[in-house]
C-alpha cells in the first residue's frame, strides 16, 4: 500500500506540484494564511529527518569520497552563481536595487529543502549534509566580503543566529535523530525490518515536500498577486539561471569529473537551490524599508525555484540511467 502511495506521489509529481501551487495561492488569498510561514522550519525538519534515516554510522566512514563534490559545490555556490547572476541581471534587469537583491540571493547557501530533494532522488545524503554544513559556515565569511562589494561599500552584518538555527533544524537535529532511529531499528528488529519500513520514510518526505510548497505559496499569495508583473520580469532570469546551472553541472559531473549519480545529485540540489529566508533577513536588516522592497524579489525567485527543482526531480530516474550508462 505504502509503495503504491509513494509511486503515485512520485509519478504525478508535476501535476501535484501545480495543484498545490494553485490551491495554496487561492486559499492564501481568500483566507489570509501568512501565519503558515511560522511552520516552515518544522515542516522542513519533518521532511528531512526521514531521509537522514538512510544514513548509518558505517556510512560515515566514506566521508573522504565527499571531498570532490564539496569543492565543486563551494565553487558553484560562491563563484559561479554570483558571476552568472551578475551577467543575467545586467542583461534583463535595469533597477539596481533588484539587481543587488538577486546578487545577494546568488551567494546564499543551499535552501532548507535541498537535503529533502537529495533523499527523494536517492542521491548521496552524506555528501549533501557536508555541503550544506560547509555552505552555511562559509556564508558567515562570504556574505560580508562579497556583500560589501555588491552593495558598493555597505556594511553587511551576518545574522549568525539565523544561520545557526538553520544548521540545527535542517541538518544537525535531523542527522543525529536519523542515525539514532536507524541504529535502533536495526539493533532491535534487524536489517530486514529496516528495509521493510524504509519506503515509509521516503513517502513522508515526498508528502511533506508537497505540504511545504503549499505553505510557501499560501503564505506568499498576496505577494504573488500584488507583484504579478515582477513575476514576469524575473521569469527569464529564473529559467535561465536554474536551467543553465543544472545543465552545466550535469555535463561537468558526467563528462569531466566522472561523478557517480549520487554525488551528482548532492551537488545539484545544494548548489541550485538558494536559501531565500537568509537572503531576505540580510536585505531587511541592512537596507531597512528599502530592503523590504528588495526582499520581494528573492521571494519571487523562490516561487520559481521549488517547481523547477520538482520538475528536475521528476526526471531523476532518467538521469540515473545516463550516469550509469
Amino acid at each position: 500500500m505504502i509503495r503504491r502511495i509513494h509511486k503515485n506521489l512520485s509519478d504525478n509529481m508535476i501535476l501535484y506540484t501545480l495543484l498545490v501551487i494553485v490551491l495554496g495561492t487561492l486559499l492564501g488569498h481568500y483566507f489570509e494564511l501568512k501565519c503558515l510561514s511560522h511552520f516552515i522550519i518544522p515542516i522542513v525538519f519533518i521532511m528531512i529527518y526521514p531521509m537522514m534515516v538512510n544514513l548509518s554510522i558505517s556510512s560515515l566512514r566514506r566521508i573522504k569520497g565527499s571531498v570532490k563534490p564539496l569543492v565543486e559545490a563551494m565553487i558553484l555556490n560562491f563563484m559561479y552563481a554570483p558571476l552568472f547572476m551578475w551577467f543575467l541581471t545586467s542583461v534583463f534587469i535595469s533597477d539596481s536595487r533588484i539587481r543587488l537583491a538577486l546578487m545577494m540571493l546568488a551567494i546564499a547557501p543551499a535552501s532548507s529543502m535541498g537535503l529533502g530533494y537529495i533523499g527523494l532522488a536517492e542521491g548521496h545524503m552524506l555528501s549533501g549534509a557536508i555541503i550544506v554544513a560547509f555552505a552555511f559556515l562559509a556564508s558567515i565569511f562570504v556574505y560580508p566580503l562579497l556583500g560589501h562589494y555588491f552593495a558598493l561599500g555597505a556594511n553587511i552584518p551576518v545574522p549568525t543566529s539565523l544561520i545557526i538555527k538553520n544548521l540545527l533544524f535542517i541538518l544537525i537535529f535531523p542527522f543525529v535523530l536519523g542515525l539514532i532511529t536507524r541504529e535502533y531499528i536495526e539493533r532491535k528488529h534487524g536489517q530486514e525490518k529496516f528495509l521493510k519500513v524504509k519506503p515509509y520514510f521516503s513517502t513522508i518526505t515526498l508528502a511533506f515536500l508537497y505540504v511545504l510548497i503549499f505553505v510557501i505559496f499560501a503564505s506568499k499569495s498576496d505577494l504573488i498577486l500584488k507583484n504579478y508583473v515582477d513575476i514576469f520580469l524575473l521569469f527569464p532570469v529564473a529559467v535561465i539561471f536554474y536551467g543553465v546551472t543544472i545543465f552545466f553541472t550535469l555535463l561537468i559531473n558526467k563528462k569531466i569529473l566522472a561523478f557517480e549519480y549520487g554525488h551528482h545529485q548532492s551537488v545539484v540540489f545544494t548548489s541550485v537551490s538558494k536559501n531565500v529566508a537568509l537572503t531576505i533577513a540580510i536585505l531587511v536588516s541592512v537596507f531597512g524599508k528599502e530592503g523590504q522592497y528588495m526582499a520581494v524579489f528573492p521571494a519571487i525567485m523562490s516561487l520559481f525555484q521549488a517547481p523547477f527543482l520538482m520538475i528536475y526531480l521528476k526526471f531523476s530516474s532518467r538521469i540515473r540511467k545516463w550516469f550509469e550508462a
